[in-house]
């Protein structure tokens, strides 16, 4: 927008100018062309206002239409970043003996939903199946990657005897990458960001 008034501004002065110039050059113009020419003017900004209008429409609508699924898919993924973080810390207090028992108590009662993995997955799917075509391609690559590793994770906890503490650390950091992936994407089709 500030463009856009820029533009008027420099538009405006240059057309200053031009008249007053053409009023000290004395040059015999007819009022019709001038007529003419602010008409095609006014067309051609009424055309870009209409275009930026509808580009923006266009934008709402789809964050609409996402809100509700990004704003689950946001929320399900900070429970399960929490409760990973938290096996995480469970499973370095059972590696860690030593620890002070006040901490560990602490610890103890901050403990995850118990639901939270089947909830994301379920909003995880939904998005991928249902909102598929409204989505950005990268977007939509970060939550497929994002499932497939932590599939490989869990299959090499299962067969390949991953230690659990490194499993967590990965599916952290996939999931984190996702996370921030997501919040990009949010703050886009909301109109939060311009990034």
């Amino acid at each position: 927008m500030f463009l856009f008034l820029m533009g008027m501004l420099i538009g405006t002065f240059l057309a200053f100018i031009l008249l007053a110039s053409i009023l000290i050059f004395q040059f015999q113009l007819d009022m019709m062309l001038i007529t003419n020419i602010v008409i095609a003017f006014s067309t051609g900004t009424a055309a870009i206002i209409h275009w930026d209008s509808v580009k923006k429409q266009r934008k709402d609508r789809l964050w609409e239409i996402n809100k509700d699924v990004l704003i689950g898919l946001a929320h399900s993924l900070s429970l399960v970043l929490k409760a990973l973080e938290y096996y995480l810390e469970n499973e370095q207090i059972r590696n860690h003996p030593e620890r002070d028992e006040s901490e560990i108590d602490e610890f103890q009662r901050e403990k995850p939903e118990p639901n939270v993995f089947i909830t994301f997955n379920l909003n995880q799917d939904y998005a991928l199946t249902v909102y598929r075509s409204l989505m950005e391609k990268e977007l939509i690559r970060s939550i497929e990657s994002a499932k497939e590793k932590n599939n490989i994770i869990d299959n090499e906890v299962i067969h390949e005897g991953l230690d659990s503490a490194d499993a967590y650390k990965e599916s952290i950091e996939s999931y984190k990458d996702l996370q921030d992936k997501l919040q990009i994407f949010m703050g886009k089709m909301s109109g939060a960001t311009d990034r």
